[in-house]
């Protein structure tokens, strides 16, 4: 697995224990963040293909009644009294942490949300009004952006953007750590969030899932998979109560 994700996954694992970080963060923890999306950014940027086109994958017919048409709109739906609650669970957590994200209020420019982890007996809030696009850059440093960072702002979702997605819908590239696969392999419904299961695997091996709606910013299921091989997640979220707001 990447070095750089690897050390995102840790430094997210400590926070959340309550071992270290607090709202605001330092430098060292923005750069990491930072690196991380920079170098996933490039492998999905190479995925995607330089011509835009998206390769198909096997699947019956039936399979593919239900679409999703993500029309490069899909990070920008927040709405005033959208809320999410996460379970969060991990190897590295004693028990299965909590996370909620709550849309207080919205304008033509700016976001206010409202976030609170509970993890190990610890309870962290935190409320941020940003632009759309420095809403995460502004939780940065704290135990909720860690979790956002990996569960909600990879780079990996840009895959999706601009596309209509169905199930068997899939493309291929190299990249640095090899050969990476994007596959939409199925539909679910999470707290009454319909989506896609959009899979990455690297060399054959599943790296990154998640279930996105071109109808929420965020998704209703990520899992992040440390090593190649592994069967079960170094760290994984599923929408257990949902609120799309107005």
């Amino acid at each position: 697995m990447n070095t750089v994700w690897k050390t995102l996954l840790v430094a997210s694992l400590v926070l959340l224990a309550g071992c270290g970080g607090g709202v605001g963060g330092d430098d060292a923890a923005t750069a990491t963040q930072t690196t991380a999306a920079e170098d996933a950014a490039a492998t999905t940027t190479a995925a995607s293909g330089d011509d835009g086109e998206s390769g198909s994958g096997g699947g019956d017919e039936s399979a593919k009644s239900t679409t999703f048409d993500f029309n490069q709109s899909w990070d920008k739906q927040f709405r005033t009294g959208q809320y999410y609650r996460y379970e969060v669970e991990s190897p590295n957590l004693d028990e299965t942490a909590t996370y909620e994200w709550e849309v207080v209020s919205i304008d033509e420019e700016n976001v206010t949300i409202r976030t609170t982890v509970v993890a190990d007996g610890t309870t962290t809030e935190q409320t941020v009004t940003a632009s759309r696009d420095q809403l995460y850059s502004e939780l940065s440093g704290s135990p909720s952006g860690s979790i956002a960072t990996i569960g909600f702002n990879s780079p990996y979702y840009s895959g999706v953007d601009g596309e209509t997605l169905e199930v068997g819908d899939g493309w291929e590239a190299s990249g640095q750590n090899g050969d990476v696969s994007f596959t939409v392999e199925s539909t679910s419904n999470y707290a009454g969030l319909q989506c896609a299961d959009f899979v990455v695997r690297t060399n054959g091996s599943v790296f990154w899932e998640s279930c996105v709606s071109p109808e929420s910013p965020l998704p209703g299921y990520m899992a992040f998979y440390e090593e190649e091989g592994d069967e079960e997640p170094a760290f994984e979220m599923t929408l257990v109560e949902y609120r799309p707001g107005n």
